[in-house]
């Protein structure tokens, strides 16, 4: 496969350690912004250096939009997804339908919807 394919770039950006779970992360309990710390909780392995690395790729990517107020100290940073972050998220969803049909060994989520999930 050629490093200029379409599949092979998407790939490489999604499929990087982290990158589909902090879309998830965003996403869940509501959706809405978050803010750096709320992602970092949600995601307790990542360390804070990664988590940053990863939220600049995905910003980059168009995946997720950083909105920063400085009227306050300190200053205030929200995450949120942009449209075809929304529609990624589809796409991790079918992964999930997926892997319950296939029992993928996990334990069967309550929540299929990923959006409605708090864990």
């Amino acid at each position: 496969m050629h490093s200029d394919c379409t599949v092979y770039k998407t790939i490489d950006l999604v499929a990087k350690r982290w990158s589909m779970v902090i879309l998830l992360e965003i996403h869940k309990a509501g959706g809405g912004p978050k803010r750096f710390t709320q992602i970092k909780t949600g995601l307790c392995d990542i360390t804070p250096k990664v988590l940053s690395q990863r939220l600049k790729e995905l910003e980059s990517s168009g995946l997720i939009t950083k909105k920063v107020d400085a009227s306050s100290v300190p200053i205030r940073a929200d995450y949120d997804l942009t449209e075809s972050g929304l529609e990624l998220m589809e796409v991790i969803k079918e992964f999930k339908y997926w892997a319950l049909k296939w029992k993928v060994d996990n334990k069967v989520c309550q929540h299929l919807d990923c959006n409605e999930c708090t864990i």
